[in-house]
């Protein structure tokens, strides 16, 4: 089992985190540029010394800031692979993945067993004589796996490894990189800002926001219960904070979204929670999550029955095509409620964007029905 505990300034970026990784599964980084991601791989690595924590694998300390405990870099058995892979192009195969065995100045017979196992895992037999530039994107890939595998590390450490490949090879490598985990069956940190990447690749996902780590759980946590505004994004639905201000009926909460003058009231219905969690209570705060599809655009004020009409201005409309579930083009329109929050997004046809001449700037009415928004603490 790998247990972190960090916290380091860099400059102006405060790291601070917890977490564990089971033995033989991976684990998802998750976050945007800036957030942290790859400065953790370092520091697992030991490329960078935080300030403060511990870093244990099976019991084995490589760093205890209390106990001076610091575990160079080169006697760490974990591989690290490369945003760019960083091949050396004169190599061939065989000299790329031999190269850090090399360095610990193996005999010959044991460089080759652990070349052509290592090029085996990786289902590159053949290749070892070639160099980098005759290789594919995805072959690449693997040869730098290859590499961080020879020296049969207890940990493995891959920062955002389809990031370099096109849209077509990122869709074929990541179904065989996938595999390649599970057959290895190395415990690893794997290092992502694509929301798909981490649903296939992670068993546990963390989910990292200026250092921190905002959400952490399975797939289904983050698609269920997204608790960070980058997430909602990813998967597309719109995502609001604020507080529980009165209970409407058994299921339905008020929830105010912002505070003082301008504040923002949304009636939501109360998602369902495990019998062991305790019910919210008036005062807590609360996300709520609103599909832009279950959202109705109206020109004038409507007479509908929903609890939640909203009057913004549009700041921005996107054309998504055609879907394959619908007839008609879809629309996504963006509609700005207050400054002091992000706006409003409906999914509608391009046919009814055009009947009602909807165009940046233009002020536009939005309802939902309660039961069409989901609150959870």
């Amino acid at each position: 089992m790998l247990q972190v505990d960090l916290e380091t300034h860099l400059n102006t970026f405060h790291l601070s985190l917890s977490f564990s990784a089971e033995p033989g599964k991976t684990t998802v980084l998750l976050g945007e540029s800036g957030s942290g991601k790859t400065t953790v791989l370092r520091v697992l690595a030991g490329l960078l010394h935080p300030q403060h924590g511990r870093i244990s694998l099976d019991e084995t300390l490589y760093f205890d800031s209390k106990m001076r405990i610091v575990v160079p870099p080169q006697q760490r058995p974990f591989g690290y692979v490369f945003q760019d892979y960083v091949l050396f192009p004169h190599l061939s195969v065989f000299e790329n993945v031999a190269f850090g065995l090399r360095a610990q100045h193996l005999s010959r017979s044991l460089i080759r067993q652990r070349v052509g196992e290592a090029l085996d895992q990786v289902h590159l037999n053949g290749f070892d004589q070639r160099r980098p530039m005759q290789l594919s994107g995805g072959q690449q890939q693997r040869v730098a796996i290859a590499r961080a595998l020879a020296l049969q590390p207890v940990l493995l450490l891959l920062d955002e490894p389809l990031s370099a490949l096109d849209v077509q090879t990122r869709r074929e490598v990541r179904h065989e990189l996938r595999h390649i985990l599970a057959e290895v069956g190395i415990t690893t940190i794997l290092v992502t800002h694509q929301y798909l990447e981490a649903l296939v690749f992670g068993q546990q996902i963390l989910v990292l926001d200026a250092g921190k780590v905002v959400q952490r759980g399975e797939q289904r946590d983050l698609l269920t219960y997204p608790r960070s505004s980058y997430v909602a994004e990813l998967i597309g639905i719109n995502f609001f904070r604020g507080h529980l201000v009165r209970q409407e009926t058994n299921a339905l909460y008020a929830i105010q979204l912002q505070n003082g003058a301008q504040s923002v009231e949304i009636i939501a219905a109360l998602k369902e929670h495990l019998p062991t969690e305790k019910v919210p209570t008036i005062g807590e705060d609360a996300y709520v999550i609103v599909d832009p599809r279950s959202i109705t655009l109206y020109q004038n004020p409507p007479e509908s029955s929903a609890r939640n009409v909203f009057r913004g201005e549009i700041v921005q409309m996107l054309r998504l095509g055609l879907s394959p579930l619908h007839d008609d083009e879809r629309v996504r329109v963006s509609i700005l409620l207050n400054e002091s929050m992000p706006p409003l997004t409906a999914e509608i046809t391009e046919t009814s964007a055009a009947r009602m001449q909807l165009h940046d700037g233009k002020i536009i009415y939005a309802s939902f029905k309660a039961t069409e928004a989901s609150v959870y603490t």
